[in-house]
């Protein structure tokens, strides 16, 4: 269901309580300032609950938003908020970095850590389970207050794809089973933007990361050897042998795990609508194998989590 809320019908004395509560109650509950008169502050926000999702396009004139330690405490939120500037500019600090962005440029920031964020700008934001991201995108804390600068070709596509997220039209019967095709489009689109930005910026290489994330792209496939893991990192399969065995596994014991966390987030964020197909979508060609390994690795099964 689409919502559009806006300060412009509510009293000068009310619009910046009123804009606090609407942009908290979709997102994560933080303190708003403005040097901005009451009169003059007006800001507008259209958001869209898109399977675990909840995609959104934000307008509003220079203000700051705070979390601070005790909004960790009091509200609990476990995600994570991507902001796509279309127009204007923002400045986000969290985990001691500081990161200014302008129109086209994005950034990530982290519910269970305070931030400040000064904000000028039409932006678009998703606001996404932070079991989701981190199941398909690892080290997520290391791409907290870091820029992805305007010019990323797939920036300007996922910002395309949230536009035309918010003004389609569905039927019921429907509406439901394409909003969890559209959280899956959106969340691998965003996991392959952080991705490539990691293959393009200057950084020691690091095998055994690049092993991972080749891996948590290709967990559908059947081939997932060790001898294309280790060539996905330009290793030796001794040597990817050998890097596993330091997290105390093997190659294909971690990309079971993985196979498993992963398909038990799609079902319980409802990201597919059957067993059958998660387990298919990560990997698994034997359903009843699937589910053994299911209920031994997580104590319920497969069926469990998805009715829920």
């Amino acid at each position: 269901m689409l919502q559009c809320l806006t300060t412009s019908d509510k009293r000068p004395s009310e619009r910046l309580e009123y804009w606090q509560e609407v942009v908290c109650k979709k997102y994560v509950s933080a303190s708003a300032a403005t040097d901005l008169d009451n009169e003059a502050f007006s800001g507008s926000l259209i958001s869209r609950e898109v399977g675990p999702l909840v995609v959104a396009e934000l307008s509003a004139p220079l203000h700051f938003w705070s979390r601070k330690p005790w909004h960790v405490r009091n509200d609990g939120q476990e995600v994570f908020i991507v902001s796509l500037i279309r127009r204007g500019g923002g400045e986000l600090s969290q985990l001691g970095r500081t990161v200014r962005l302008g129109e086209g440029d994005l950034a990530i920031y982290d519910s269970s850590a305070p931030f400040d964020y000064a904000l000028h700008a039409s932006t678009q934001l998703i606001k996404v389970p932070k079991r989701l991201l981190e199941s398909k995108l690892a080290n997520t804390r290391d791409l907290v207050a870091k820029k992805i600068e305007r010019g990323d070709p797939l920036t300007a596509i996922l910002g395309d794809l949230i536009s035309t997220t918010l003004t389609l039209e569905l039927s019921d019967d429907v509406g439901a089973v394409a909003a969890k095709r559209l959280s899956n489009a959106i969340v691998d689109l965003l996991v392959s933007v952080y991705d490539l930005r990691r293959e393009t910026v200057s950084e020691p290489s690091r095998p055994l990361e690049k092993v991972m994330r080749f891996a948590r792209a290709h967990l559908d496939s059947g081939d997932l050897t060790p001898d294309r893991l280790a060539a996905a990192g330009a290793i030796s399969v001794r040597t990817l042998n050998r890097l596993f065995g330091g997290l105390g596994t093997t190659p294909m014991r971690w990309v079971w795990s993985q196979r498993l966390e992963a398909s038990r987030t799609s079902l319980s964020q409802g990201q597919v609508t059957s067993v059958t197909e998660a387990a298919f979508a990560h990997g698994f060609s034997e359903l009843a194998h699937f589910s053994r390994s299911f209920k031994k690795a997580f104590g319920v099964t497969p069926h469990e989590i998805l009715k829920k």
